[in-house]
């Protein structure tokens, strides 16, 4: 690890620890660190589950921005870390799809790489299932409202058919809208969120 970047993290955790808190800035070194050492360094060359257990570090951000907030780590905070991990395969593989030759020629082993297109597609289908039923969930229990619960069905049944028809017919083309419709569910997703918990 370069000493500069060594310093430049010091220096992030130091001001993160004084002007916000000190779990705000545990979480986003944590973050860092999982996102260099274990995703970047030992799973991405390594194994065709890169995306999968490295998923996590993109799915801390949501937790450090809660602590920022509120100080604290609550079950919602946790749930949004479950959404955006769940999320990230089938978003991500989506994109392999469309740079498989390129992550091949560097010999990164991403899931369409090593395990061919068809089980991608399948992996992709049954992640998007898992996501859909999971985002769901908060709204069952009484976490959010009706506003929220519609909004999810609604982006989920979008995402879900999305998936399907990759499934049914692989294309560059699908693969790309699901890609490109990923990026706005969850972004949607997240304003549905906010905008339940002003109207409830």
């Amino acid at each position: 690890m370069a000493p500069a970047l060594s310093i430049t993290w010091a220096l992030s955790f130091v001001l993160l620890a004084g002007v916000v808190n000190v779990l705000t800035a545990l979480l986003a070194l944590s973050g860092i660190l999982f996102y260099v050492l274990v995703y970047t360094k030992l799973l991405k060359r390594s194994t065709p589950q890169n995306i999968v257990i490295g998923g996590a570090a993109g799915a801390i951000p949501p937790l450090v921005g809660w602590a920022a907030a509120t100080g604290d780590l609550t079950l919602s905070a946790l749930v949004l870390f479950a959404i955006v991990f769940l999320w990230t395969p089938p978003h991500f593989w989506a994109l392999a799809l469309l740079i498989k030759r390129d992550y091949a020629n560097a010999g990164v082993p991403m899931l369409p790489v090593v395990r061919g297109e068809t089980e991608t597609v399948k992996e992709i289908l049954l992640y998007t299932a898992a996501l859909v039923a999971f985002t769901l969930a908060p709204a069952l229990w009484g976490q959010f409202g009706l506003v929220y619960l519609a909004a999810a069905a609604a982006l989920g049944a979008g995402f879900l058919a999305l998936a399907w028809n990759l499934r049914r017919e692989r294309t560059p083309a699908r693969a790309a809208l699901l890609f490109h419709y990923s990026l706005a569910y969850l972004a949607l997703l997240f304003v549905a969120m906010a905008v339940d918990t002003v109207v409830a």
